[in-house]
Parts: structure tokens; sequence; C-alpha cells
């Protein structure tokens, strides 16, 4: 009888180990839950699968995923997971100031006001491109024209992005132009004809969201 009896508890024990354990990670069970996780591959779908294998689908605000992120993640007692971003500190965009690749006949910085640099970081959940400094033209712009290589393809937006900047047209005359990146990540600038080329301008302030 004691044997059995042993037997018994034993199978018990088991039993309440099991449901404990299916209790856990089964939503139906636990209800809604959130959690951290890593990525472990990142779906062409608005998806990541995290090293658990809970599939999830990226937040709005979840921007540029990459393997590695640590994530926040929430599960519904139905089992739909929605992957809310990254932590801060974690594998989110900060990068340091890179000098922009100009193409010939572009030259930084103009005068004082430092070299033509970009970073790429995140701000409240969403990854922008900033820059800086000054870029001089040789010889003046007089149309829309590329001065940069392509950026990396961590810097390139999902569409075009336009906006203005200050531009140097002579000594004494200064004005604003435009400058366009591409999906490709080139950076372009505009000018007019002679006597209105752009024969400098400045990327303070500039920036703009991936």
């Amino acid at each position: 009888m004691k044997s059995g009896q042993a037997a018994t508890q034993a199978l018990a024990a088991a039993l309440k180990r099991h449901a404990a354990q299916v209790g856990k990670t089964t939503p139906a069970v636990r209800g809604s839950d959130w959690y951290r996780a890593v990525v472990a591959t990142v779906g062409t779908d608005g998806t990541v699968t995290t090293t658990d294998g809970i599939v999830a689908l990226r937040d709005e605000a979840y921007q540029a995923p990459a393997v590695g992120d640590i994530i926040r993640v929430t599960v519904s007692s139905a089992g739909a997971a929605v992957a809310l971003g990254r932590y801060a500190g974690a594998t989110a965009p900060n990068g340091a100031w890179t000098d922009i690749p100009l193409l010939a006949g572009f030259t930084t910085p103009s005068g004082i006001f430092g070299p033509a640099q970009y970073r790429i970081v995140t701000v409240a959940g969403s990854v922008r491109v900033e820059m800086r400094g000054s870029v001089a033209c040789s010889p003046s712009v007089s149309t829309q024209t590329p001065f940069s290589s392509a950026l990396p393809a961590a810097a390139r937006p999902a569409y075009g992005r336009t906006w203005a900047v200050r531009r140097q047209i002579s000594s004494d005359t200064k004005g604003v132009t435009a400058v366009e990146v591409s999906t490709g990540g080139v950076l372009q600038v505009h000018g007019l004809t002679t006597v209105n080329a752009t024969t400098w301008f400045a990327l303070d302030g500039s920036y703009y969201d991936l």
C-alpha cells in the first residue's frame, strides 16, 4: 500500500508540475501578458520571430527591426502577439556622427560651419537620420544635383524625403534651397542658373524619418 500511495503522490506531483508549465506557456490559460524577448528573424510581412518561437506583428512605432533586438512583446489571451518595440539602450539605433560621403566637386566644411555629417538615431520609437555641417559647391550648383554617394542601407528612407536648408548665393546674398534624399540613400541639392546658383549650403537642423 505504501509503494502504491507513493506512486500516486508522485503522479499527482508530476501532473501538477505539467499543469503549471502549460499555464505558463499557453496564452488561453495564463491570459494576456507581456515579456522581454530577443528577435531571431525579421519577416517581410511586418512581423518578427523571437528566439522562443513567438511570431509577433510589429507595432507602428517599432521601425527598422534587426536580429538581436531586445523587444517588448505583448500576447493576448487568444495568442495574438504584438512587438511593441525595442528597449532603449539595447540595440536601438543611436549612431555616432559620420562624415557624409561627398562626390567630386563638393567639399566640407564651408567656412566656420563644420563638416557635413549624419547619424542614425531613435526618437520616440522611430528611426531618423539627423545631419549637420556645411558643403561647398565647386562649381556652384545651378540644377538639381547629387552631392553624395549612397548612404548605408540603414539610412535609406522608404520614400524620397525633402526639406529646406540655408544656402549661399554670393558673399552678400543668402537664401533657401531644397535638399532631397532618394530611397537609394543619395543626397541631392537644388540650385538655379546664375546669378542664383548655390555656392554652399548648410545642413544644421536637417533630419528625415525612415
